[in-house]
């Protein structure tokens, strides 16, 4: 895992990666606060793509790192089929301290929701 330049704006790009896996993600600052989106960026959308019928990958999950004081909380929800195992949800946790190093340092309780996807509900302007 590359280091972050805390210095850029929202929507810094990194790759995060666990043994033989590896996803794109961006992460979205607000104060100390950080949202960190797990996806692939080959199924992501250009703006000429955007035409007649879309599909709009959710990627795999996305975590929140919300300060509260001296404490912080952790929660989020990541796609159980691509975080299949304890380990990697503690990769997860990992990066998600490299991106915000206060969270080592501080009580920081977590709770990350491993979900299956079994349905979906869209509009594509094609009805």
């Amino acid at each position: 895992m590359s280091k972050l330049d805390r210095s850029q704006s929202n929507g810094v790009k990194m790759k995060f990666s666990y043994k033989h896996f590896s996803c794109d993600t961006e992460m979205y600052y607000k104060d100390r606060d950080l949202i960190v989106r797990f996806f692939d960026r080959a199924k992501e959308q250009e703006e000429g793509d955007i035409i007649n019928l879309v599909f709009v990958d959710p990627g795999y999950g996305y975590l929140c790192v919300k300060y509260k004081g001296d404490a912080a909380l952790v929660s989020g929800f990541l796609d159980e089929n691509v975080f299949a195992s304890d380990d990697m949800v503690d990769a997860v946790i990992e990066f998600i301290e490299e991106l915000s190093p206060q969270v080592k340092y501080c009580y920081a309780p977590y709770h990350i929701s491993l979900f299956k996807k079994s349905r979906f509900n869209e509009y594509n302007g094609e009805y």
